[in-house]
């Protein structure tokens, strides 16, 4: 069953809140609460043949999703979307200050080019779409909120609130821990991103939990454990506190989809059989980072070994296009170089039906 959970962040983040992240801290939390027998125990229950017990989406703007990735529209449905909405004007928007068609189709051409690079669309559009959902018709989405816009002399924002994150880059240098001072050769200057929220801003985190014997775990863990121990890097100076509640309004049947032909993905995505499916799809490479005791000490002892092997993962938005669940698959493994360390890359997916532009 999907869950909901409102996140409200108190201090700036030195590490983004994506999806295999929460999941290492859920598995931290249950090994000081539960044991190192329990924790593996849950992770044995990720096969190829169950459904995973718990997986987590990444953390998204309140009110917002990731835009599918799909293929552009070809040029003759852009000429065909320009000429309607924007050469000939229906809504008569443009004549008083773009007298001519040329400036016009201009327009028309600069917008849609703009749009391509939004990544995220609001919950009404997607909504409003998911039955069938195509790129020619979230055009005409985006028409209608421009119209609204412009009718209302207000200022739209397509994509999501822009000021309600700032990312900031400072330098710092590296230290010598026997010196106490910055090493001559080079100076060990590095950079590091800073993640500011505005004090109302709220994001949506999306659990699937598949196993009734984690829904109490699963709630403690966020509304107890991740607030009070924070999240990411720097905690320990006091980065990355969140305030975390469910969200007891939340009905999983406004993302029920009849007839659904895809899925998209609101994690990071990774996992072994995947090029069997046809996808679309924007990649990262994930460079991750061991947390808990093993970010201070290694697992087998000795000196601390923090760093996991790179990962190319499926960013959120991509689409399978397949109508069964993408959620069976193994923990992805040989991520480091003790055995037992794995990383989660298993999605939690919405139905999506994709109709075919003309």
């Amino acid at each position: 069953m999907l869950f909901k959970y409102k996140i409200k962040p108190v201090s700036p983040i030195m590490t983004p809140l994506m999806s295999d992240t929460f999941f290492g801290h859920f598995c931290w939390a249950m090994r000081y609460k539960k044991g190192e027998k329990f924790l593996e125990d849950f992770l044995a229950l990720y096969s190829e043949k169950n459904h995973p017990p718990v997986i987590f989406s990444s953390a998204f703007i309140a009110g917002y999703l990731p835009r599918p990735v799909l293929p552009s529209l070809k040029r003759r449905q852009t000429a065909e979307f320009v000429e309607k909405y924007f050469i000939n004007d229906p809504d008569g928007l443009f004549s008083d200050h773009l007298e001519t068609q040329t400036k016009r189709k201009f327009e028309g051409l600069s917008l849609i080019k703009k749009w391509n690079k939004q990544k995220f669309i609001s919950i009404d559009e997607w909504t409003a779409l998911k039955d069938a959902y195509s790129e020619y018709r979230l055009y005409e989405k985006f028409y209608e909120k421009l119209k609204n816009c412009l009718k209302n002399n207000s200022v739209c924002n397509q994509d999501h609130d822009p000021e309600a994150m700032v990312t900031e880059i400072t330098t710092a240098n590296t230290i010598d821990r026997v010196t106490g001072t910055v090493p001559e050769e080079g100076g060990g200057l590095f950079s590091r991103e800073k993640i500011w929220f505005r004090h109302s801003t709220e994001l949506d985190l999306y659990v699937e939990i598949n196993s009734n014997e984690f829904s109490s775990l699963i709630k403690w863990f966020l509304t107890d454990y991740l607030p009070e121990s924070g999240f990411g890097k720097d905690k320990s100076v006091g980065m990355g506190i969140l305030d975390i509640h469910e969200d007891s309004t939340f009905n999983p049947d406004v993302f029920k989809v009849d007839l659904a032909n895809a899925c998209m993905t609101l994690s990071l995505c990774s996992f072994k059989g995947m090029g069997k499916y046809k996808t679309f799809y924007r990649l990262k490479t994930k460079f991750g980072k061991l947390g808990g005791d093993f970010a201070f000490s290694s697992p087998t002892g000795g000196n601390p070994r923090p760093f996991k092997k790179p990962v190319l993962m499926m960013e959120p938005g991509s689409v399978f296009l397949n109508s069964s669940r993408i959620d069976a698959g193994e923990l992805i493994d040989n991520i480091h170089s003790d055995e037992r360390i794995r990383h989660c890359g298993l999605p939690v997916t919405l139905a999506l039906k994709i109709m075919e532009d003309g």
